[in-house]
């Protein structure tokens, strides 16, 4: 073999293993990644399933009730975006009942309904608990308020509120940006989840939790978009951030059920 030859070989040999390192390389972060979010967000939980235990009251709801009640903003041309929403994470079961509620389409979705970031936590909640009096009506034990563009993790969800969450006097929620932690008023920007006590303003005793790393950040949802996740049935997240970024090379309807898939076809119930 001519040198030519071989130094054509070893040119070979060492893209190829140039290329396996980086292979190796995006596997670790990727695992790197779902392992960080499932410990941070593991801890998190098992702090709140604490409250659950000091804060329950004797009475329990009925079996039959639904867990949850859902309002979904949605802009009023987003008739096939409403229909997948339907037939994936809002598909119909027993534990769940949701509504829509439609806005003109001029609103913007990142935009703060009027108000909603003025005052203190207890008129911030007072002007949630008017806005959606009509979503109060039912016996579910929840109340999630969220946008249509924002992917929900059902299954842990519904398994969390079941398993872990305290039935009363509970708000999970990211809090407003640049707003100190003890104001307790979350961001309408982002999904909103209280005990239906609390949603139908029947107790001023409540814990708003920062729930913030139960909702995926741009990065951690681009992971998961892309399918860099290692074994996303057993991420513990309930909310990615707003999906409307990956819309450019694929319609958020397809992106939506290629998520739900990836999450009702491979899901496993957490220990926490």
């Amino acid at each position: 073999m001519g040198a030519i030859d071989k130094l054509a070989l070893g040119s070979v040999v060492i893209s190829i293993a140039s290329v396996c390192g980086i292979l190796i390389c995006l596997v670790q972060i990727s695992n790197r990644m779902d392992d960080s979010v499932n410990q941070a967000n593991s801890e998190l939980l098992q702090k709140i399933a604490l409250l659950r235990v000091e804060m329950e009251q004797a009475e329990q709801a009925s079996p039959s009730d639904p867990l949850l009640s859902i309002v979904i903003r949605s802009a009023k041309q987003s008739t096939t975006l409403r229909r997948t929403i339907r037939h994936t994470w809002a598909q119909n079961d027993h534990r769940v009942v949701h509504r829509f509620e439609l806005h003109a389409p001029t609103v913007h979705p990142k935009a703060h309904p009027t108000n909603a970031t003025n005052g203190s936590a207890a008129d911030w909640l007072k002007r949630l608990q008017h806005h959606h009096r009509a979503a109060t009506a039912s016996n579910a034990r929840y109340l999630l308020i969220v946008n249509e563009y924002v992917f929900v993790n059902m299954p842990l969800l519904l398994e969390t509120i079941e398993r872990i969450l305290p039935r009363q006097g509970f708000i999970l929620c990211k809090p407003v940006p640049d707003v100190p932690a003890q104001n307790g008023t979350c961001d309408p920007a982002q999904p909103i989840l209280l005990s239906m006590d609390v949603a139908r303003g029947l107790t001023e005793q409540y814990v708003v939790q920062d729930g913030r790393r139960l909702y995926l950040t741009d990065r951690e949802t681009e992971a998961f978009v892309r399918d860099q996740m290692d074994d996303e049935g057993r991420l513990t997240f309930f909310f990615t951030a707003p999906l409307l970024r990956y819309a450019a090379k694929m319609p958020l309807t397809q992106r939506i059920e290629q998520l739900w898939l990836s999450l009702i076809g491979n899901y496993t119930p957490v220990e926490y």
